[in-house]
Protein backbone atom coordinates (compact mmCIF):
# COMPACT_ATOMS: atom_id res chain seq x y z
CA UNK A 1 0.00 0.00 0.00
CA UNK A 2 1.50 3.61 -0.64
CA UNK A 3 -0.21 5.02 2.40
CA UNK A 4 0.82 2.69 5.17
CA UNK A 5 0.32 3.53 9.25
CA UNK A 6 3.96 5.13 10.22
CA UNK A 7 3.32 7.52 13.54
CA UNK A 8 6.76 7.72 13.68
CA UNK A 9 8.49 11.05 13.13
CA UNK A 10 11.81 12.75 13.16
CA UNK A 11 12.00 14.23 16.83
CA UNK A 12 14.95 16.85 18.49
CA UNK A 13 15.09 16.43 22.42
CA UNK A 14 14.71 19.99 24.06
CA UNK A 15 18.18 20.88 24.28
CA UNK A 16 18.55 20.04 20.63
CA UNK A 17 15.57 22.25 19.83
CA UNK A 18 17.11 25.18 21.70
CA UNK A 19 20.19 24.56 19.52
CA UNK A 20 18.65 24.67 16.27
CA UNK A 21 19.43 28.05 15.51
CA UNK A 22 23.38 28.08 16.43
CA UNK A 23 23.52 24.80 14.41
CA UNK A 24 21.68 26.55 11.46
CA UNK A 25 24.11 28.93 11.65
CA UNK A 26 27.67 26.81 11.27
CA UNK A 27 25.59 24.72 8.13
CA UNK A 28 24.49 28.01 6.32
CA UNK A 29 28.16 28.74 6.71
CA UNK A 30 29.58 25.16 5.08
CA UNK A 31 26.52 25.94 2.55
CA UNK A 32 28.05 29.30 1.47
CA UNK A 33 30.95 27.82 1.24
CA UNK A 34 30.05 24.97 -0.72
CA UNK A 35 27.50 26.89 -3.09
CA UNK A 36 30.59 28.53 -4.44
CA UNK A 37 32.51 25.62 -5.28
CA UNK A 38 29.64 23.42 -6.91
CA UNK A 39 26.76 26.19 -7.69
CA UNK A 40 23.23 26.29 -6.67
CA UNK A 41 21.39 25.55 -8.96
CA UNK A 42 21.64 21.73 -8.24
CA UNK A 43 20.21 22.00 -4.77
CA UNK A 44 17.55 18.84 -4.01
CA UNK A 45 18.75 17.17 -7.24
CA UNK A 46 21.51 14.41 -7.56
CA UNK A 47 24.28 14.99 -9.50
CA UNK A 48 23.77 13.53 -13.00
CA UNK A 49 20.41 14.70 -13.20
CA UNK A 50 18.63 18.09 -14.53
CA UNK A 51 18.51 20.85 -11.92
CA UNK A 52 15.04 20.95 -10.22
CA UNK A 53 14.99 24.38 -11.05
CA UNK A 54 15.35 23.51 -14.71
CA UNK A 55 12.86 20.97 -14.60
CA UNK A 56 10.64 23.53 -13.59
CA UNK A 57 11.01 25.85 -16.15
CA UNK A 58 12.72 28.79 -13.65
CA UNK A 59 15.84 31.15 -14.47
CA UNK A 60 18.68 29.44 -13.49
CA UNK A 61 21.40 32.29 -12.91
CA UNK A 62 18.70 34.42 -10.97
CA UNK A 63 17.84 31.24 -8.99
CA UNK A 64 21.65 30.86 -8.07
CA UNK A 65 21.55 33.87 -7.04
CA UNK A 66 18.86 33.82 -4.94
CA UNK A 67 20.69 31.06 -3.15
CA UNK A 68 23.82 32.08 -2.62
CA UNK A 69 22.54 35.65 -1.46
CA UNK A 70 20.75 33.96 1.48
CA UNK A 71 18.05 36.30 1.28
CA UNK A 72 15.26 33.74 2.57
CA UNK A 73 17.82 32.55 5.38
CA UNK A 74 15.59 34.90 8.01
CA UNK A 75 12.29 33.22 7.02
CA UNK A 76 13.16 29.61 6.98
CA UNK A 77 14.50 30.55 10.39
CA UNK A 78 11.37 32.43 11.67
CA UNK A 79 9.18 29.02 10.37
CA UNK A 80 11.72 27.12 13.03
CA UNK A 81 11.35 29.54 15.49
CA UNK A 82 7.51 29.80 15.61
CA UNK A 83 7.18 25.64 15.31
CA UNK A 84 8.97 25.37 18.48
CA UNK A 85 6.70 27.89 20.01
CA UNK A 86 3.87 25.91 19.07
CA UNK A 87 5.27 23.07 20.57
CA UNK A 88 6.69 21.40 17.16
CA UNK A 89 9.83 18.87 18.46
CA UNK A 90 9.89 16.66 15.54
CA UNK A 91 8.81 16.13 11.58
CA UNK A 92 6.20 15.95 10.34
CA UNK A 93 4.41 17.97 12.95
CA UNK A 94 0.79 19.43 11.52
CA UNK A 95 -2.25 21.16 13.00
CA UNK A 96 -5.73 21.02 12.40
CA UNK A 97 -7.00 24.31 12.24
CA UNK A 98 -10.76 24.74 12.75
CA UNK A 99 -12.16 28.36 11.68
CA UNK A 100 -8.65 29.73 13.05
CA UNK A 101 -8.64 27.76 15.82
CA UNK A 102 -6.58 24.73 16.46
CA UNK A 103 -8.54 21.57 17.60
CA UNK A 104 -7.70 18.18 19.07
CA UNK A 105 -6.78 14.88 16.85
CA UNK A 106 -7.05 11.81 18.00
CA UNK A 107 -5.06 8.92 17.30
CA UNK A 108 -5.92 5.09 16.46
CA UNK A 109 -5.90 4.39 20.03
CA UNK A 110 -7.49 7.04 21.21
CA UNK A 111 -4.93 9.34 22.27
CA UNK A 112 -5.58 13.13 21.68
CA UNK A 113 -2.82 15.15 21.20
CA UNK A 114 -2.45 19.22 19.93
CA UNK A 115 -1.39 17.59 16.81
CA UNK A 116 -0.94 15.09 14.31
CA UNK A 117 2.00 13.75 15.02
CA UNK A 118 4.59 12.13 12.60
CA UNK A 119 3.08 10.51 9.13
CA UNK A 120 -0.32 9.53 10.25
CA UNK A 121 -2.23 7.22 6.97
CA UNK A 122 -4.86 8.73 5.10
CA UNK A 123 -7.62 6.90 6.73
CA UNK A 124 -6.84 8.32 9.88
CA UNK A 125 -6.84 12.16 8.90
CA UNK A 126 -10.07 11.52 7.15
CA UNK A 127 -11.59 10.22 10.31
CA UNK A 128 -10.57 13.26 12.05
CA UNK A 129 -11.74 15.76 9.91
CA UNK A 130 -15.01 13.91 9.78
CA UNK A 131 -15.06 14.23 13.78
CA UNK A 132 -14.28 18.18 13.07
CA UNK A 133 -17.25 18.57 10.68
CA UNK A 134 -19.27 17.05 12.95
CA UNK A 135 -18.16 19.05 15.85
CA UNK A 136 -17.15 15.96 17.99
CA UNK A 137 -13.93 17.57 19.21
CA UNK A 138 -13.10 20.85 20.71
CA UNK A 139 -10.25 23.39 20.13
CA UNK A 140 -6.81 23.27 22.41
CA UNK A 141 -4.79 26.58 23.25
CA UNK A 142 -1.08 26.69 21.50
CA UNK A 143 0.97 29.67 20.26
CA UNK A 144 0.28 28.34 16.86
CA UNK A 145 1.06 31.86 14.51
CA UNK A 146 -2.32 32.26 12.22
CA UNK A 147 -2.52 31.46 8.97
CA UNK A 148 -1.70 34.35 6.60
CA UNK A 149 -1.26 35.14 3.06
CA UNK A 150 2.50 34.99 3.27
CA UNK A 151 2.11 31.19 4.09
CA UNK A 152 2.79 28.65 1.14
CA UNK A 153 -0.76 27.55 0.76
CA UNK A 154 -2.98 24.54 -1.43
CA UNK A 155 -6.78 25.66 -1.13
CA UNK A 156 -8.77 28.48 0.22
CA UNK A 157 -7.10 30.52 2.69
CA UNK A 158 -10.45 31.19 4.15
CA UNK A 159 -11.17 27.21 4.42
CA UNK A 160 -13.46 26.41 7.37
CA UNK A 161 -10.23 23.47 7.86
CA UNK A 162 -6.81 23.86 7.07
CA UNK A 163 -4.15 21.53 8.27
CA UNK A 164 -0.83 23.38 8.89
CA UNK A 165 2.39 21.31 8.59
CA UNK A 166 6.03 21.91 10.03
CA UNK A 167 8.23 19.77 7.81
CA UNK A 168 12.33 18.81 6.73
CA UNK A 169 12.48 18.27 2.76
CA UNK A 170 15.15 15.43 4.01
CA UNK A 171 12.85 13.48 6.23
CA UNK A 172 11.41 10.04 4.86
CA UNK A 173 8.51 10.43 7.08
CA UNK A 174 7.72 13.99 5.78
CA UNK A 175 7.28 12.51 2.26
CA UNK A 176 4.96 9.60 2.99
CA UNK A 177 3.06 12.82 4.59
CA UNK A 178 3.41 15.06 1.70
CA UNK A 179 1.43 12.12 -0.34
CA UNK A 180 -0.95 11.83 2.35
CA UNK A 181 -1.79 15.12 2.02
CA UNK A 182 -2.08 15.86 -1.50
CA UNK A 183 -4.34 13.13 -1.49
CA UNK A 184 -6.30 14.58 1.12
CA UNK A 185 -6.90 17.74 -0.46
CA UNK A 186 -7.91 16.24 -3.71
CA UNK A 187 -10.81 14.14 -1.96
CA UNK A 188 -11.71 17.09 0.29
CA UNK A 189 -12.79 19.36 -2.76
CA UNK A 190 -11.86 22.55 -1.46
CA UNK A 191 -13.29 21.80 2.37
CA UNK A 192 -9.61 21.77 3.54
CA UNK A 193 -6.47 23.61 2.93
CA UNK A 194 -2.97 23.10 3.69
CA UNK A 195 -0.09 25.04 4.54
CA UNK A 196 3.70 24.28 4.41
CA UNK A 197 6.15 25.70 6.85
CA UNK A 198 9.98 24.73 6.88
CA UNK A 199 11.17 23.07 9.93
CA UNK A 200 14.50 21.51 8.94
CA UNK A 201 16.53 19.43 11.19
CA UNK A 202 19.83 20.17 10.78
CA UNK A 203 21.24 17.54 12.90
CA UNK A 204 20.09 14.94 10.99
CA UNK A 205 20.02 16.03 7.90
CA UNK A 206 22.65 19.13 6.83
CA UNK A 207 20.91 19.79 3.64
CA UNK A 208 18.20 20.15 4.52
CA UNK A 209 17.94 23.80 5.38
CA UNK A 210 19.44 24.86 1.95
CA UNK A 211 16.55 22.91 -0.31
CA UNK A 212 13.82 25.06 2.28
CA UNK A 213 16.09 28.36 1.18
CA UNK A 214 15.81 26.68 -2.40
CA UNK A 215 11.82 26.76 -2.42
CA UNK A 216 11.52 29.98 -1.26
CA UNK A 217 13.79 30.84 -4.90
CA UNK A 218 11.72 29.35 -6.59
CA UNK A 219 8.63 31.15 -4.77
CA UNK A 220 10.03 34.32 -5.70
CA UNK A 221 10.43 33.54 -8.85
CA UNK A 222 7.54 31.82 -10.03
CA UNK A 223 4.78 32.13 -6.56
CA UNK A 224 2.99 29.85 -4.87
CA UNK A 225 2.83 27.46 -7.88
CA UNK A 226 6.87 27.09 -8.25
CA UNK A 227 6.56 26.76 -4.58
CA UNK A 228 5.12 23.46 -4.62
CA UNK A 229 6.05 22.55 -7.91
CA UNK A 230 9.70 22.40 -6.14
CA UNK A 231 9.00 21.22 -3.07
CA UNK A 232 7.15 18.14 -5.10
CA UNK A 233 10.14 17.33 -6.78
CA UNK A 234 12.61 17.48 -3.85
CA UNK A 235 10.03 14.81 -2.25
CA UNK A 236 10.60 12.84 -4.99
CA UNK A 237 13.74 11.99 -5.07
CA UNK A 238 14.16 12.09 -0.75
CA UNK A 239 15.27 8.30 -0.24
Amino acid sequence: MEEQKIEHHHKVDNNGAKQIAGAILIVGVLIAGAILLRGSSRVGAPAGTVPISKQIGLKIKSFDACIASGKFKDKVQADIDDGIKAGVTGTPSSFMVKEGKVVSFISDNGISSNTIPGAQPYETIMKNLERIKNEEVGSVETKLKPVNPDDHIIGNINAKIIIVEYSDLDCPFCKTFHKTMHRVVKDMNGDVAWVYRHYPIPQLHPNAFQKAEATECAWEQGGNDAFWKYTDKVFEITS
